[in-house]
């Protein structure tokens, strides 16, 4: 079965017709269909078998990645030789850090496929070095110079290729072609399938080690790269070979020693500083998330600023602000679960649930089922309310809103139960559940609302822009961390939450007028 959905043996369409298979091109190893007979494959869940190819990648790498991230945090303040020996709020800065760093490395990586190397070629040298850094980790010997060395592989990787798998999926469907929202749709649910991950691998690092987990994760990661790499020149033909926007060949190389020299530079630059013990980690995850939140900010004002911009364009950008400003506190709250409240989870959480001992990563698991589950449940409600449904500020009002009131769901453990005594899991698991509803309004809605107010010369950047906000809420949590203290929980997460909701009020309350400056007066 394989074999055929590899693209080894003809494949029929519905009216049973082979698709366009020539032997001697599958012996040269060139492509085996051409563009249109690709643009016409219904193979796949009446989709291009090159849609199976992708979908089993963001499934490894949900696989992979999740498992990494919900363990990487005890990793980190693991005493040595079980762990890496850093304290808690060192662990939570270095992750929250790692995330906003991985969202700017991106915006790059985005950058450079579509200038330099074209998406396929990106996503070959990203699937090559994927495996690796999980590799190291696995080895038990790694130790601090290993998690530096595979974060900064990371971190390379998402320099190279950005959104290019996303990128990829688009142009497999020609200019119109209604199949591209449902490809979508299935690449977020096989990606949550994925991401339920974190509990097996939590177990593993419970009964074995954390780099037999990190071992398990590398082996994941394997499996996707070898199914992208053996499959992609057949499922993909020629599509998205070359670079959309190229530079001339001369300065496409001269890009590459140029991005390649600066990561040197800042890898050596970062090396001394730490060898030497000039900065802190405290100190450098405080510099770097100051100024990562303010890069969308800048990258807003360049936008304005350009004479692509039409006066009207503008006008509808500057609308879209409070919404982002929303959006970036909504990520806040996100990467508590990863960080600050992994924590909770393993030192203030009674692990019995109904009988059952469960591992504190399972928790994470918890955001994929609610994601299957409450994206169909509020897609469906959006729906059935067709022209009732609230405006796209003001579902985004609503989303943030839920968000707030999640991590404010956190502040009565601390008030209910005393030091020395563990909370009921129930409570994490109500923030799972309603943090989630809030982030099934508001993804959709914000990435809506980022696609409406986009003036027409930056309709991708305006999309990387509303990503970065992921950035900023990364950075957000990372400075937050700075006054994370075991027995100052309840005052954090209040906080927090109430710069939450007020986010959220302010939004509910000014959603007529920015709907109408974002000239969506007609509810979507």
């Amino acid at each position: 079965m394989w074999l055929a959905l590899s693209g080894l043996f003809p494949l029929w369409d519905r009216s049973g017709s082979v698709l366009f298979y020539r032997k001697e091109r599958i012996m040269a190893g060139k492509p085996t269909l051409d563009n249109e007979a690709i643009y016409r494959d219904r193979s796949f869940l009446g989709h291009p078998k090159g849609l199976l190819t992708i979908c089993l990648r963001y499934l490894c790498n949900s696989f992979s990645y999740y498992g990494f991230t919900a363990i990487l945090i005890y990793y980190l303040y693991k005493e040595a030789p079980v762990g890496l020996g850093f304290d808690k709020t060192e662990a939570a800065q270095l992750l929250s850090l790692y995330f906003a760093l991985v969202v700017i490395c991106g915006v790059v990586g985005s950058y450079m496929a579509d200038r330099v190397f074209g998406v396929r070629k990106a996503l070959r040298i990203m699937n090559i070095i994927a495996p690796i850094p999980y590799m190291i980790l696995a080895i038990p010997s790694s130790g601090v110079i290993g998690y530096a060395a595979a974060t900064g592989l990371l971190l390379c990787n998402s320099m190279i290729a950005g959104q290019s798998m996303n990128t990829l999926t688009a142009k497999l469907y020609q200019q119109g072609d209604a199949r591209r929202d449902s490809a979508f749709a299935y690449i977020y649910i096989i990606a949550n399938i994925g991401s339920a991950i974190p509990a097996v691998t939590g177990t593993i690092a419970l009964l074995f080690s954390y780099h037999a987990a990190f071992a398990l994760c590398a082996a994941a990661s394997v499996v996707g790269s070898t199914i992208f790499l053996s499959t992609e020149r057949r499922v993909f033909g020629s599509i998205a070979e070359e670079p959309a926007d190229p530079f001339p060949e001369a300065t496409r190389k001269k890009a590459v020693f140029v991005l390649a020299g600066i990561v040197a530079i800042i890898a050596a630059i970062l090396a001394y500083l730490f060898s030497n013990r000039i900065i802190t980690i405290k100190q450098f995850a405080n510099t770097v998330s100051s100024v990562a939140v303010f890069l969308p900010a800048i990258y807003l004002v360049y936008v304005i600023s350009s004479p692509k911009t039409k006066p009207e364009e503008k006008r509808r950008v500057l609308f879209i602000i409070p919404i982002f400003i929303a959006y970036c506190f909504t990520n806040l709250v996100s990467y508590q679960g990863n960080t600050v409240l992994s924590i909770y989870a393993e030192t203030s959480v009674n692990m019995n649930f109904f009988g059952k001992e469960i591992t504190p990563a399972s928790f994470v698991t918890l955001q994929s089922i609610f994601s299957i589950l409450f994206g169909s449940l509020i897609t469906g409600l959006w729906a059935k309310l067709g022209k009732k449904q609230p405006t796209t500020p003001g579902k985004m009002g609503i989303g943030t809103l839920c968000y707030g009131l999640s991590i404010l769901i956190m502040v009565l453990p601390f008030q209910i139960y005393a030091p020395s005594e563990k909370a009921s899991p129930l409570w994490l698991i109500s923030f799972y559940a309603v943090y989630t509803v809030g982030e099934a309004i508001c993804w959709s809605a914000g990435t809506s609302a980022a696609t409406i107010v986009a003036p027409a010369a930056f309709a991708t950047q305006m999309l990387t822009i509303w990503s970065m906000g992921q950035s900023t809420g990364a950075s957000l949590s990372a400075l937050a961390a700075n006054f994370y203290k075991e027995g100052n929980e309840s005052m954090y997460f209040l906080v927090i939450g109430v710069a939450v909701v007020a986010a959220a009020v302010i939004i509910l309350v000014l959603q007529k007028p920015l709907a109408h400056g974002m000239g969506i007066d007609k509810k979507d």
